[in-house]
């Protein structure tokens, strides 16, 4: 594996430099080669660990099943607002005080809600994991979800919402994600709207929390200086009191729209932001690598992509264009984006779509699948550069249901990819005839299928 794009040593580097160079990724490597060990705590929680004691750190990662479309419709925000309040005090410690305890500490712990989950993360030092995994109890168990506290918050959140209406690319990625998971709980915003919001009451934020953070539901990874004995006891002790079971609705698969469309936001100024996207294969197909090696070539691969060369390098109409494979519980996507000036938006949409016909109508090369395989596969220890990263790629595994010996398949899974499995996969997901595109800037020369206002609370 080369990466040689990827670190530079100065030319003047002396020895202890190059010297802290290697073994800081050597390090990496040895924990990244480490096992994976399972680890059930006698109350039957369960995790992922790799053992390193390289630095005196630990990582862990967690999260429970089902996020922002666990919202009730018209309360949308609620699990962005739940999760932020998690770390506003616990047990006895008011919101300053908890808050003081962890720096003191030194110690970072944060929740989040994101489409099909409700994560968190915590990294201590190995010497204050006493006071780490003690408040990361209370936060998960004891929450106080003081009322002072949820109004401020919710005022927040609602201060980040009119920020977020000012921007164009959360315009049309909302735009586009109304129309394809219409009337799904995919379709929700994890802000919220003003609205919304101002209907969310302390008691929905309590209830929320009992029903979604339970054993049944969790997910975890840890990395770092602990052994299998101590986290197993723990385990316990943070997760122990959760409930057993989590509630909330049992959510449909998304159904496709039948039609594709492009939906035109009419916004003034130089500038106008596409969005589009269109169906995929599942996480857990055996042709995800095809399709993931596909989309490298296509846009996701930055410079080296079909999409960047055309629209940044020949046509000199924008600075960047990505796509990208997006996996979920309930539906998996192709997607990407492209800013570019208004006085050429209606090009540049018509050079992605004939960028994308001739990928479809042609497939790949030899040697672009060389070169995609070769970055996928030499990528990948990327992920295992320190504790947190690690422990954040290994509950993606658990998410994904990929098993703890992923690491060792993922680079035959690759390579094993034929030029045939490419074509097959190309012709099967990459259709242009099923991508529907979001615009928000000028509508002059755009063929428009709907014209609306953008979003306005």
């Amino acid at each position: 594996m080369k990466y040689s794009s990827l670190f530079v040593i100065p030319a003047k580097a002396g020895i202890p430099f190059i010297f802290l160079f290697f073994f800081l990724f050597s390090s990496s490597f040895a924990q990244a080669a480490a096992p994976i060990q399972q680890v059930v705590s006698s109350q039957g929680v369960r995790a992922w660990l790799i053992e390193d004691y390289t630095l005196p750190l630990i990582s862990m990662s967690f999260s429970f099943r089902g996020g922002v479309e666990m919202d009730p419709q018209e309360k949308q925000g609620l699990s962005t607002l739940t999760a932020a309040l998690l770390t506003q005090g616990a047990g006895p410690y008011d919101a300053k005080t908890f808050q003081d305890r962890l720096a003191s500490s030194s110690i970072q712990l944060s929740f989040g809600a994101g489409r099909d989950e409700m994560a968190g993360a915590l990294k201590t030092l190995r010497s204050t994991r006493g006071e780490a995994f003690s408040l990361l109890s209370l936060a998960l168990t004891q929450p106080r979800f003081d009322k002072s506290d949820f109004t401020r918050l919710r005022d927040q959140q609602s201060t980040s919402v009119r920020f977020r209406l000012s921007n164009p690319s959360w315009q049309a990625r909302y735009a586009l994600f109304s129309f394809l998971f219409e009337g799904h709980p995919y379709s929700f915003r994890s802000l919220g709207s003003a609205s919304s919001l101002s209907l969310i009451s302390l008691e929905d934020v309590k209830i929320f929390a009992k029903e979604r953070l339970a054993k049944e539901n969790l997910l975890i990874a840890v990395v770092g200086a602990i052994s299998k004995k101590e986290l197993v006891r723990r385990l316990d002790a943070v997760f122990g009191d959760l409930p057993e079971k989590a509630g909330g609705p049992d959510l449909p698969l998304v159904a496709w729209p039948k039609e594709t469309k492009t939906i035109c936001l009419k916004r003034e100024g130089a500038q106008t932001n596409i969005f589009f996207g269109g169906p995929m294969l599942s996480r857990q197909d055996p042709d995800w690598y095809a399709a993931l090696i596909a989309n490298y070539i296509l846009g996701g691969g930055g410079f080296e992509s079909r999409l960047m060369k055309a629209v940044r390098e020949r046509g000199g109409m924008s600075y960047g264009i990505s796509t990208f494979l997006a996996s979920m519980d309930k539906v998996s996507m192709i997607a990407g984006s492209v800013a570019t000036d208004t006085a050429v938006a209606a090009e540049t949409l018509a050079l992605v779509k004939k960028v994308w016909h001739d990928f479809y109508e042609n497939g790949a090369s030899a040697e672009e699948i060389a070169a995609a395989k070769s970055y996928l596969i030499g990528s990948w220890p990327l992920n295992m550069t320190s504790t947190d990263s690690m422990a954040s790629t290994l509950l993606s595994l658990q998410q994904e249901e990929l098993g703890p010996d992923y690491r060792d398949k993922r680079e035959s899974f690759l390579k094993n990819v034929t030029r045939v499995d490419i074509k097959r996969v190309i012709k099967k997901y990459f259709n242009p005839a099923m991508l529907s595109f979001a615009t928000v800037g000028g509508t002059k020369k755009l063929s428009c299928d709907l014209l609306q206002d953008e979003a306005k609370e």
